[in-house]
């Protein structure tokens, strides 16, 4: 069982969830699967039973998911682990709003599955969903908090911005980021890589500077070989350097200058 690949697909079924799209999901469980949902006593075995639930759970929430991290391991071949963390905001009918940096691990291992035509082959399957940090549940709530109380509120909130990109990080993490959570993006390690600085902290990815920038020029601006920037995050301009929001301050080339002022005011406007 590949790691990477099974960290990507948990972060595509998890993203599919919550634009309110649970069956990617929930036909990754497994047979005899175990939920352990965020609220205080959730806990559904099988997934014939789950399929049941949230057939029957109907909602008008809708959700904002921020910058989603993984982490996997495998202790077996036919086995591994993916830890994903993100903020999540649920958006409430009436105009409230909630949220929470939610932890939520999934335990892929393989299963023996009989496909449409008869054929029985190997596929990966969810045993165990474990979200690890629990809120009070509301007595009227079964999967979703439809009930908006105050106890479930967090501090966290979530960019609502945003094109969101995939990026390996340098240590075997895979990151699903929101581009205006982006700050600025620092080439190093030779060039070979990059480090994001964001408004959340740093990361440092396998991607480098040159070829972020060229796959990204409609979000990032380069104004140096070593950086790139979000043309949201700048304060100011002046000659041969730029500002950040947050007082960090690059450099621009005096050849690169003129060009740079002119493209990063139309991108501001």
């Amino acid at each position: 069982m590949n790691q990477r690949e099974m960290a990507e697909r948990s972060a595509e079924i998890i993203m599919k969830y919550y634009d309110n799209d649970p069956m990617p999901f929930l036909m990754s469980m497994d047979d005899d699967a175990l939920w352990y949902g965020p609220a205080e006593g959730q806990f559904i075995k099988g997934r014939e039973a789950m399929l049941k639930a949230w057939e029957a759970d109907e909602h008008l929430l809708t959700f904002t998911v921020g910058d989603i991290r993984t982490e996997e391991i495998s202790a077996h071949p036919s086995s591994c682990n993916v830890m994903l963390r993100y903020p999540v905001v649920t958006h409430y009918p009436g105009g409230l709003d909630t949220s929470v940096f939610q932890r939520l691990l999934l335990c892929w291992g393989e299963r023996t599955v009989t496909d449409e035509s008869g054929r029985r082959k190997k596929e990966p399957r969810i045993l165990v969903c474990h979200i690890s940090n629990p809120h009070a549940k509301h007595e009227d709530d079964v999967i979703y908090p439809k009930t908006y109380h105050q106890v479930y509120a967090g501090t966290d909130t979530a960019p609502q911005r945003g094109e969101r990109i995939h990026f390996h990080g340098t240590d075997r993490s895979e990151y699903y980021f929101l581009s205006d959570s982006i700050i600025w993006i620092e080439a190093c390690n030779g060039g070979k890589h990059s480090t994001l600085h964001m408004v959340s902290g740093d990361a440092e990815v396998l991607s480098s500077v040159s070829s972020l920038a060229r796959e990204y020029p409609h979000l990032y601006l380069r104004c140096h070989q070593s950086f790139l920037v979000n043309p949201h995050y700048i304060r100011n301009i002046r000659r041969f350097e730029l500002t950040l929001t947050n007082g960090v301050t690059l450099p621009i080339p005096e050849k690169k200058y003129t060009a740079f002022r002119r493209e990063a005011e139309q991108h501001i406007n």
